[in-house]
């Protein structure tokens, strides 16, 4: 059995459903696992991609790069959406 593309290390639930409706919404399969940092959930997912609740905000990281966010915001929602569309190789839509 393979990991999920995208891992979710979060104890907020309300930032939780947000993110996984965005995932669901992509048709990217994702795992939420017990807190931890962004760098450990994208180590332990199949593309590197991790997110992670920090001090309110979400991060989205990778685990190869520096050791800094690739994305940072408030809006779960719109985080998952980034992640999810990172992990199927879709434009983020950023303008």
């Amino acid at each position: 059995m393979t990991p999920p593309a995208v891992m979710l290390a979060c104890d907020q639930p309300a930032t939780m459903r947000a993110v996984a409706a965005a995932f669901e919404e992509e048709g990217v399969p994702l795992m939420i696992i017990p807190a931890t940092g962004y760098r450990e959930a994208a180590t332990r997912s199949q593309l590197g991609i991790g997110i992670a609740c920090i001090d309110g905000r979400i991060a989205l990281g990778l685990s190869t790069g520096p050791d800094i966010p690739y994305l940072i915001g408030d809006d779960a929602r719109m985080i998952g959406h980034y992640a999810a569309r990172l992990a199927a190789r879709r434009p983020l839509g950023l303008a």
